[in-house]
């Protein structure tokens, strides 16, 4: 493999020489957030937030486990869930959130998952979760009891990354506009799974390639699949076939563990969310994914709630139009907006 190594916080001019921006340019530059005081308006008691996704009306879901905490516990030495006799979440798991208020517009998903992990929303407002303890993934529409596909065997663990029919602790689910599905897997296993739309086996990419792939963000209009690989402390965007040849490679000696991305195609920016990582502390990173010239940085900007760090941020995700971005923290459960700054 010969990637492309990016530093996001270097200088695209090989002499190191500024350009003097005008304001639109700046504009177009600029990547930081704000966050959005008083949202939600009211506590909603969430538990751990496994994921967060935006649906095509633009208002948030949350992905979250109730009463139930994943820690280290949670799992026996073969990787098999070890609280199944507890049955399944009896709360509702996915809270659908007004954008302007974050008042709760919908809830669903009460027993039915034991961990919730990863939550995606495709282009056809389909919901895709993972459950780690369950080692599956789902397809619902919104509100359903009864999934329309799922992949792996419930409790099963694979005990290898060549294995065609079980997971690992998946850990999230992206869906191209052609219905492929890429599964990260995930905190056991160490690959990303692609399937064909109605759940059939295509490949294994990456194996042996990643530590932990934890999140997945789809850049169609630039042909690139990023994978948030976290304990490498990399972003990593593959060609949408799982090649090398288009490898885009993001690490730096600031850049701690990516627990998250999300991807805004209009911008061509790409949002991520580092957690606390030695000294580093827990901040979301703005990065210029589609190489706009006009920037002097692959790095945008950088953004925490009021400029002090997040205490455990686990997932994100960004509106369709990219006007806002969502962050569902772990310890304590906080979602928090943010906005252009």
């Amino acid at each position: 493999m010969d990637p492309r190594i990016a530093d996001p916080l270097g200088y695209r001019d090989d002499d190191d020489t500024r350009v003097t921006l005008d304001d639109d340019e700046m504009d177009e530059c600029n990547g930081h957030l704000e966050v959005v005081e008083g949202w939600p308006k009211e506590d909603l008691h969430l538990g751990q937030i496994g994921g967060v996704a935006v649906c095509k009306d633009g208002h948030p879901v949350v992905f979250h486990r109730s009463q139930r905490v994943f820690d280290e516990n949670s799992f026996f030495a073969n990787n098999s869930f070890a609280k199944i006799a507890e049955g399944p979440i009896e709360e509702p798991a996915l809270l659908r959130l007004n954008k302007t208020d974050g008042s709760v517009l919908n809830q669903w998903g009460d027993a039915l998952f034991y961990l919730p992990h990863g939550l995606s929303i495709d282009h056809e407002n389909n919901f895709w979760m993972t459950d780690v303890a369950m080692h599956q993934v789902f397809k619902f529409k919104e509100g359903s009891s009864t999934p329309l596909l799922t992949l792996g065997k419930a409790f099963e663990p694979a005990t290898s990354n060549k294995d065609t029919e079980r997971f690992c602790q998946p850990a999230d689910v992206a869906v191209a506009s052609n219905g492929d599905i890429y599964v990260a897997d995930g905190y056991c296993n160490s690959r990303i799974v692609r399937f064909d739309k109605d759940g059939n086996y295509m490949e294994s990419i990456g194996e042996g390639q990643f530590w932990i792939p934890h999140s997945i963000a789809l850049a169609e209009n630039l042909g690139l699949l990023c994978i948030a690989d976290r304990n490498n402390m990399t972003i990593q965007c593959l060609d949408m076939e799982g090649r090398p040849n288009k490898d885009v490679i993001f690490n730096d000696d600031k850049l701690g563990m990516v627990y998250a991305l999300s991807y805004v195609p209009e911008e061509g920016k790409l949002y991520a969310i580092m957690g606390n990582t030695g000294d580093l502390e827990a901040k979301g990173l703005t990065i210029d994914l589609a190489e706009n010239n006009n920037c002097e940085s692959d790095l945008l900007g950088t953004w925490s709630p009021n400029d002090q760090p997040f205490s455990a941020p686990h997932d994100m995700c960004s509106s369709p139009s990219g006007d806002a971005v969502y962050v569902g923290e772990i310890g304590p459960n906080n979602i928090w907006k943010f906005v252009r700054g």
